[in-house]
């Protein structure tokens, strides 16, 4: 790491808070950011650990227990007269919660947005339509309270409204009756999470995605599989509109 870099980046430790108890949960977050921003590309190494140690403030033991957080969560590695490197993506465990948590800025990373997008189209359209086969009374009520709780957080609570959505498609895939399908959705919510924060937050016109979300619990209670499916197919085409504002 050249000076001018290893300069630049006193304000970031003052301002981030690593003193304290905090310093391990600061430079995990610190050197995630590094990675996932794109700071340092999969295949790059990472400067010389007297470098960061002396550029971030943090003894070589706080160090290097933020380099294991990391490489338990696929992100680094450390190389044997290498140093510690960066992994491939397809490594990095971008469903675990912490992980999308330290991610310094998601809207500036269009393939992720893109593949969380995919990664439900691939799993919320059959729910929908296992659900309108299938469900109970109880779940279709779990399904329209979450849908109430849109409607009513729309459009002055964001994160009322997101987590309201969160919940609508929780409840379809609980409303499937597959139990591969419900495990998966402990999985991905962090995802789905994210996905919802960001595409909401662009939203044009709420009204318009809450219709489309009326339209699916109405296709859920008259039991109409083939409208289930594709009324949640609308509803991801009109996130992947808005997730394209961000590119």
């Amino acid at each position: 790491m050249a000076d001018g870099e290893l300069a630049a980046l006193a304000p970031q430790v003052e301002d981030g808070g690593v003193t304290g108890g905090r310093v391990h949960d600061s430079v995990v977050r610190i050197l995630a950011g590094w990675v996932l921003g794109g700071r340092y590309a999969p295949g790059d190494t990472l400067p010389r650990e007297e470098d960061l140690t002396s550029a971030l403030g943090i003894s070589r033991t706080s160090l290097r227990e933020a380099v294991k957080v990391l490489a338990a969560k696929g992100l680094l590695e450390v190389r044997p007269r290498i140093g510690v490197r960066v992994r491939a993506r397809q490594h990095w465990r971008l469903l675990d919660p912490a992980v999308l948590g330290w991610h310094p800025d998601l809207t500036r990373d269009p393939e992720l947005i893109r593949s969380l997008i995919e990664a439900r189209r691939v799993i919320e359209p059959a729910a929908a339509e296992f659900a309108a086969r299938r469900c109970t009374q109880a779940q279709l009520e779990a399904i329209e309270t979450a849908y109430l709780g849109m409607e009513r957080a729309i459009p002055h609570d964001l994160v009322a409204c997101c987590e309201a959505d969160l919940a609508f498609h929780r409840a379809v895939v609980a409303a499937s009756g597959n139990i591969v399908l419900t495990n998966l959705v402990g999985t991905i919510e962090a995802a789905l999470r994210a996905s919802f924060l960001l595409t909401t937050g662009l939203m044009q016109n709420q009204a318009r995605t809450l219709s489309v979300h009326k339209a699916v619990l109405e296709c859920i209670r008259a039991h109409d599989t083939a409208g289930a499916r594709s009324t949640v197919n609308r509803l991801l085409d009109l996130a992947e509109e808005d997730s394209r504002r961000l590119a």
